[in-house]
């Protein structure tokens, strides 16, 4: 059976906490990545909150890590360092929280038409990413690479390849390959990165921008039953399952979609 988590971005958690339980799933936090100042001010008062409301917490666990205008493979080194700083500080809040996996972006920019932009572009994910794996292992967490503008799953495919550790992997976000995908199919990138996929948001939308509609929903471009649940089924590692959408009629209605009923 799949291992699914409920995705929140809220600072409280008791409603998807008590879902999860319900449902026996696990959580992925993202208010340490999307509450854009929350990370210089605030944070330790939510982190005790969620350390104790998690204190028995027995199903998976994983955060979001910050990522709007952070740029780890920038030419200006301020900003690499910028975010580093933020990153570090999210995976050293995973490990207290005892979260397994940390999703962080890359902010590869597809607009950019430059040749030596996407080989300059690598050579600084790799510069960076190493390191950090390291880190990331000294912390017992993983960090799951997230597309969200590369319009296809080599660009990065080549950066896992390189790094080559087992704490780095590949967040696959399935609504953002049916909207930026430069017309590679979810199968192609499915096959390149399978190695590395360790984690997978799911959600659906209705192809103009990304609106974390439930899996079923009347009008969405993707077909869950058809063209994505069987590829995942099938990667010889499953990664886990996250219900990307905040409302919790939709992530309820999605539950059963995947067959799941309370416990």
């Amino acid at each position: 059976m799949e291992h699914i988590l409920l995705a929140t971005y809220q600072r409280d958690i008791t409603r998807h906490y008590a879902l999860a339980q319900a449902y026996g799933t696990g959580l992925e936090l993202q208010v340490y990545g999307y509450d854009t100042n929350l990370l210089d001010s605030g944070w330790r008062d939510l982190l005790a909150q969620h350390k104790a409301l998690l204190r028995d917490w027995e199903g998976g666990l994983a955060i979001h890590g910050a990522f709007y205008n952070l740029s780890p493979a920038s030419p200006d080194e301020r900003i690499v360092t910028l975010s580093r700083e933020r990153y570090m500080l999210n995976l050293d809040i995973a490990a207290e929280l005892g979260a397994r996996t940390v999703v962080f972006h890359t902010d590869f920019l597809p607009i950019v038409r430059n040749p030596d932009y996407r080989p300059s572009w690598t050579e600084r994910q790799v510069e960076f990413w190493t390191p950090m794996a390291e880190e990331a292992a000294r912390r017992g967490v993983v960090i799951a690479l997230e597309n969200m503008w590369e319009p296809d799953s080599s660009i990065i495919g080549d950066v896992l390849d390189r790094v080559n550790s087992p704490h780095l992997g590949a967040c696959l976000d399935v609504g953002h390959v049916y909207l930026f995908s430069d017309y590679v199919p979810l199968d192609a990138w499915v096959e390149r990165i399978s190695r590395w996929i360790v984690h997978c948001h799911l959600n659906n939308h209705r192809g103009f921008y990304d609106e974390h509609l439930p899996l079923d929903f009347p009008g969405g471009v993707i077909d869950y039953k058809k063209d994505v649940l069987p590829l995942l089924y099938a990667l010889s590692r499953q990664p886990a399952f996250v219900l990307e959408m905040d409302e919790i009629e939709y992530l309820e209605r999605s539950l059963r979609y995947l067959g799941r009923s309370p416990l």
